[in-house]
């Protein structure tokens, strides 16, 4: 089997059932499965799969267990070459899942991929971007970025003089869409479950660079993302995970980043 998609929700039907209809109308000729793992959804959702998506392999959770170890459940369950982890607030595009497989196949040396990410209005979504540093955390999470779009340090971190229409190697790519290759799982792992949500696909990159491994960012695929990710301040009503995921971040990976920076030398 080409590739597992893997999608958690939580009350999210309308989402999903979105979701499932644009992966079914656009795999094209790629042999795939679904994994969909629920985090006790209460909106009809279970119901909604069961009766009108039997294909899709279902785990349910009996609480909302969050977004790692959730997305652990579905990569234990996938049987693919590749495992595409898909939010639920996506929509794939017309050859998107293709393209993933086949620059995958293309780039052996590279552990993850992403694609082209866009917002509803088809607009790039900018979703590349360097391991970030304290500052970075700093002006993104409080939107200074929006009262200095022209910084250096925004731009720089942003990735917005690139045109994003050209296949490269870059740092980490947001999670809402990642590819993952099958074999790279035995070195690289699962996502660090210490993670609840967010900055999970930070470390998850940071680690496969750090064993030599690349990730690539794919814009032949494309990918509506609804959901803005830089929208999510961390002025929000769940600062106390969000604020514990930035410490884990910056005391397990970035720590050792600057240490190979300053040495040239991992710890």
């Amino acid at each position: 089997m080409d590739v597992s998609i893997g999608i958690i929700t939580w009350n999210s039907k309308e989402l999903l059932t979105g979701l499932l209809d644009s992966i079914r109308s656009n795999a094209g000729d790629v042999e795939y499965e679904i994994v969909v793992v629920d985090n006790h959804s209460e909106d009809g959702s279970i119901e909604a799969l069961e009766s009108t998506y039997p294909e899709v392999i279902l785990i349910k959770n009996p609480t909302n267990e969050g977004v790692t170890k959730a997305r652990n459940k579905m990569l234990k369950k996938a049987g693919g070459r590749y495992i595409l982890s898909l939010d639920v607030d996506t929509t794939v595009l017309p050859g998107a899942i293709p393209a993933l497989v086949a620059a995958m196949d293309e780039h052996p040396e590279a552990a993850v991929g992403g694609p082209k990410l866009m917002y509803r209005d088809r607009s790039l979504q900018l979703s590349c971007r360097p391991f970030p540093s304290p500052l970075n955390i700093l002006i993104e999470g409080t939107f200074l970025s929006e009262h200095f779009p022209n910084s250096r340090f925004v731009t720089e971190y942003s990735m917005c003089n690139w045109d994003h229409s050209e296949l490269r190697e870059v740092d980490w790519m947001y999670g809402a869409a990642l590819i993952i290759r099958r074999s790279a799982l035995d070195e690289v792992g699962l996502f660090d479950e210490g993670f609840f949500y967010l900055y999970e696909d930070i470390d998850y990159c940071y680690r496969a660079r750090r064993l030599g491994k690349k990730v690539i960012y794919i814009p032949q695929a494309e990918i509506i993302h609804f959901l803005e990710r830089e929208k999510k301040s961390v002025l929000h009503s769940r600062i106390g995970v969000h604020v514990k995921s930035i410490l884990r971040y910056l005391i397990k990976d970035y720590s050792n980043f600057l240490l190979r920076r300053m040495t040239g030398k991992w710890k």
